[in-house]
């Protein structure tokens, strides 16, 4: 006997927001699978259920048991933030169809009258995204929450949002359900239910891209920064994805990981560095550009590494004399990644290409860079030189 799974969104948990689909396969199915609250939602009929969201448990009931017709339960819509992407695979002996449901996305933009096609798309639920700069750069924002929404309206006045409108919905569908709208700064000391969603609309969103940044709008202290012409090309060599996880070692004032962060939003950048005033410099620009994405690991690197998550790419500013060390642990967690490498010292210069050609990079490419700016003299202008930097940049192992 070959067993029939349907993966049914049955929408926000309101039966009148199911599907007609939807309520097809849940009087078609024998046994019902899902949480708790699903399995309220909808009429059982009496039928077997198995109250439970954890998917081995799923899946071994479904192989213990003998009925031809299962139905598990999804919340809100199969494809958006589900755990159907993740049940699929563990599925792939059965007959499986997935039915859409009705998104809490799309019920709260009906309830508001609002589009949701220009909308940025959050969940803050079991998730670390960065939201401040989510919604300094989009008109419109929607976020999932963890029933955290006041902490959430906290973190936008924090990062100086306080005056953005907020749309918050609770316990949609539901009979209880409440709309309340305010600014963030209003909203903040406000409880709300577990079960929250929120529309963000921010008038006065800009999404200009944050490349070479001025040196003067950096927080700074007495630890060097990478100027503002250098950091953009180091940026150009990353070659960063927006989801990419990235180190900065040898952060410094953490000049380099902020213009990181903005490429690399929905991504995660770990600035390391062992000097403590410079730790606490990056904690300040970070702070100053409202970079949630941003984790400063104060120590030394290597040692300060073997912790982190796996990187895509990596840059170098310093290394106390630890390149290669640095470089091996690198290539352990990630072979192929991308890596580049700042130096001002000749001697800096050939161990960074000696390493790279010893530890099998490709398409290795060496640049210097020489940066004049302009300065006043009087009635003219004369040319004051940077220290030339050389930029160091390949990719490990491509496969």
């Amino acid at each position: 006997m070959r067993k029939h799974i349907a993966i049914i969104g049955i929408g926000m948990g309101n039966p009148d927001t199911l599907t007609l689909e939807g309520k097809y396969h849940i009087e078609k199915a024998q046994v019902l699978i899902g949480a708790k609250r699903m399995i309220e939602a909808v009429n059982t009929a009496g039928k077997p259920c198995l109250l439970s969201f954890d998917q081995v448990k799923i899946k071994e009931f479904i192989e213990a048991t003998e009925q031809e017709y299962y139905g598990i339960l999804m919340s809100g819509d199969t494809g958006f933030y589900s755990g159907t992407q993740t049940l699929l695979p563990l599925l792939s002996e059965y007959e499986v169809k997935v039915v859409p449901g009705i998104s809490t996305l799309s019920y709260f933009s009906a309830v508001l009258k609002l589009s949701w096609e220009d909308a940025y798309l959050l969940s803050l639920h079991g998730r670390k995204e960065n939201l401040e700069l989510a919604v300094q750069q989009h008109k419109k924002t929607f976020v999932l929450t963890a029933g955290d929404t006041s902490a959430i309206c906290e973190r936008l006045c924090c990062a100086g949002l306080g005056e953005v409108l907020i749309y918050a919905g609770e316990n949609l569908s539901y009979q209880t359900e409440r709309i309340s709208a305010g600014t963030a700064e209003e909203l903040k000391d406000k409880e709300f239910a577990p079960l929250c969603s929120l529309f963000i609309l921010n008038d006065k969103y800009d999404t200009q891209y944050r490349i070479g940044i001025p040196d003067e709008q950096f927080i700074r202290g007495a630890i060097p920064m990478t100027k503002s012409e250098v950091r953009a090309i180091v940026i150009s060599k990353l070659k960063l994805k927006e989801d990419s996880i990235v180190y900065d070692i040898g952060a410094g004032t953490g000049s380099v990981s902020v213009e990181m962060a903005f490429l690399a939003k929905r991504g995660r950048v770990y600035a390391i560095e062992q000097n403590m005033e410079g730790v606490e410099l990056i904690r300040k620009n970070r702070d100053k550009f409202a970079l949630g994405n941003i984790e400063v690991i104060p120590g030394t690197a290597p040692e300060s590494l073997m912790d982190l998550n796996k990187p895509e790419a990596a840059f170098i500013g310093g290394s106390k004399g630890s390149m290669e060390g640095i470089i091996k642990v690198l290539l352990e967690k990630n072979k192929s990644l991308r890596l580049v490498i700042t130096a001002i010292a000749l001697e800096t210069l050939a161990e960074a290409i000696r390493l790279m050609k010893e530890y099998g990079f490709c398409e290795v490419e060496v640049i210097q860079v020489s940066v004049s700016k302009a300065k006043e003299a009087g009635s003219y202008h004369m040319l004051m030189g940077q220290n030339p930097v050389f930029i160091i940049s390949g990719w490990g192992d491509k496969g």
